[in-house]
């Protein structure tokens, strides 16, 4: 009998567990210790890649002002070769802020936000230097080369046109960079950067609205003067001695032919050959027959009770068509004191034996002419001629384009120069320009203030009339910041103005207001979304009438002064957003549009607190 089998072990695997815990431990030491050596070169490389685009950008930045000032100056060349010192610069700052480093750290905890900043602030400055200006600089080439030029009254629209692609691209590149730049928020920032954001963005902003005005002059000019075809303007020579919103009453009308850059004089008309009437031109909002009455669309005269300036222009084209027969592109306004601008770039005018230059313009029209002449068709008629002998001669190309420029851009920003065009897409790029006169609807008029003046004497006081508007104070409340206004007004007119003066001029009482005196109403517009409060007339707390008025709440009242007399208001304007204290020392901006008068222009900026 055999014996049993020997118990075989079973052999059991081998174990080293002190040993594999070291290793383990090793591995993460050694992984723990390269991703430090990798942070550390990572460190390193984006340290110096900041030194470097550091460098280069602030060296850029002290170069940029010498290519700002060439612009601004006309000097093309100097722009071009300024700007070949700075492209090198931005773009090497660009390139030591791009890469897989400088994403992954700006997504990082802590300063990522910054990282982002700084990068975008060099991306944004080398575009701006490679794409957005050369063809500013170019443009300003062309021109200081002299080749925009006038002869016997044609534009060489031909270097305008040409530039006009390139400019439209830089306005685009512009665009994506303010979105850009815009889009950084300075509270997520450290204090030693969101300081330099703040400015870059301000500069930003600024070069857009330059690049903006490049883009639709390069665009707006040919076309408005024919280089698509013959065009017809009519131009509102408008009467300050008799207010109304925009700067006065017309007094006179001029036709004006574009085509493929000629401009010529085609016409004139007294403001007695265009209507009225009856029933309206066009139907009125209620809010307009509220605030303005029914003949606002009924009498040529009237469609400037409205600050408004592109509803005032509609009216005054289709009364135009309705009457002479023709078609318009467009209308523009200029008052007397434009005129005397241009006659300062034209040289005197001599009209009916009379000698009319800068110096006496404002005077010849506004007061010597009632007392010399018979009122109504002669004296619209001498309006009317000196207002088209101005424009012959401005327009005939013997003027220096320069000073011409230089005039009518006093003009403009004085807003006693308004612009409209008939075709749409022209006219949504004039919205938000100085000449729109667009308070309706212009983004750019949202937060503005306005204080407009409609005479209501029914003769020719105005030219007695100094008016002044200024800013008192700003107080950030609750609710949103507050503003404060004063309007004073004050007739100069002679003592014995009611007897000694023309009925023409004083009105002779057919609007019930007694020889003499003048007669205004007043017309305060808030900030869109805002309200007038606390309104006192010299001291005393008043009604108005108020009205709701495309996004405003505007008031009305009636001021009525006797020779010598004046009259002050004070009004506070409440806006809307948020409430609270003043943030730190920051600022903004508001404009301020009034009526222009003899004495005062109509577009003020003030700088006001920013709330919250």
């Amino acid at each position: 009998m055999s014996a049993p089998d020997a118990a075989v072990p079973t052999p059991q695997p081998a174990t080293r567990p002190t040993k594999r815990k070291g290793r383990t431990a090793g591995w993460v030491i050694l992984s723990l210790f390269l991703l430090l050596v990798a942070l550390l070169v990572c460190g390193a490389l984006l340290a110096r890649d900041a030194l470097a685009a550091r460098s280069s950008l602030t060296e850029a930045i002290e170069k940029v002002p010498a290519v700002e000032e060439a612009l601004r100056s006309g000097d093309g060349g100097a722009a071009e070769a300024a700007l070949a010192e700075v492209q090198p610069l931005t773009a090497d700052a660009r390139a030591s802020t791009d890469g897989p480093l400088w994403w992954l750290a700006g997504r990082a905890p802590f300063f990522g936000a910054d990282v982002r900043a700084f990068s975008t602030a060099a991306w944004a400055l080398d575009e701006i230097t490679q794409e957005v200006l050369p063809p500013l600089a170019a443009a300003a080439a062309t021109v200081s080369e002299g080749g925009v030029q006038v002869h016997d009254g044609t534009v060489d629209l031909a270097p305008l046109t040409a530039a006009a692609p390139q400019i439209e691209s830089a306005a685009g590149t512009m665009t994506a960079i303010v979105d850009r730049v815009d889009a950084l928020d300075v509270a997520d920032l450290h204090d030693e950067l969101a300081g330099p954001v703040v400015d870059l963005q301000d500069k930003v902003d600024t070069l857009d609205g330059l690049v903006t005005t490049a883009h639709r002059t390069t665009t707006l000019l040919p076309a408005m003067l024919g280089a698509e075809g013959p065009r017809t303007y009519v131009v509102m020579a408008l009467n300050s001695a008799e207010l109304r919103a925009p700067g006065g009453i017309p007094g006179a009308f001029a036709a004006i032919g574009t085509d493929d850059g000629t401009i010529t004089l085609t016409g004139q008309a007294s403001t007695s050959a265009v209507g009225p009437f009856p029933g309206g031109i066009r139907p009125l909002t209620p809010a307009e027959e509220n605030l303005f009455g029914p003949n606002l669309a009924t009498y040529v005269q009237d469609t400037v009770l409205t600050p408004d300036f592109p509803t005032a222009a509609r009216l005054s084209a289709d009364m135009w068509t309705a009457s002479q027969g023709q078609e318009v592109d467009g209308v523009l306004t200029l008052d007397p004191v434009a005129l005397s601008y241009l006659l300062e770039a034209t040289g005197p005018v001599d009209v009916a034996g009379t000698t009319i230059d800068a110096g006496n313009a404002v005077s010849t029209l506004l007061s010597d002419a009632y007392e010399e002449l018979d009122p109504g068709e002669e004296t619209d008629a001498f309006f009317a001629a000196v207002a088209s002998s101005v424009l012959s001669v401005a327009l005939s190309g013997s003027t220096d384009p320069a000073s011409l420029l230089s005039a009518l851009q006093r003009a403009s920003s004085e807003h006693r120069m308004l612009v409209w065009s008939a075709h749409e897409d022209e006219q949504e790029l004039l919205t938000d320009t100085v000449v729109s006169g667009d308070i309706d609807s212009s983004e750019r008029a949202a937060d503005t203030v306005g204080v407009f003046f409609n005479d209501a004497t029914a003769g020719k006081m105005d030219y007695y009339l100094d008016s002044s508007v200024q800013h008192v104070s700003s107080e950030c409340t609750a609710s949103g910041r507050s503003d404060t206004f004063r309007v004073d007004l004050t007739s100069d007119a002679p003592a014995d103005a009611a007897t000694d003066l023309p009925w023409y001029v004083t009105g002779g009482g057919i609007s019930g207001t007694p020889p003499g005196n003048i007669r205004t109403d007043l017309f305060l517009y808030p900030p869109r979304g805002g309200r007038i409060v606390n309104t006192t007339a010299d001291g005393t707390l008043t009604g108005s009438k108020v009205v709701e008025n495309h996004g405003r709440a505007v008031a009305m009242l009636q001021r009525e002064l006797s020779p010598g007399q004046s009259t002050s208001v004070t009004f506070t304007v409440t806006s809307g957003g948020t409430g609270g204290t003043s943030t730190s020392s920051s600022t903004g901006q508001i404009d301020v549009w009034s009526t222009p008068t003899i004495r005062q222009g109509g577009l003020a900026t003030i700088e006001v607190p920013v709330c919250g």
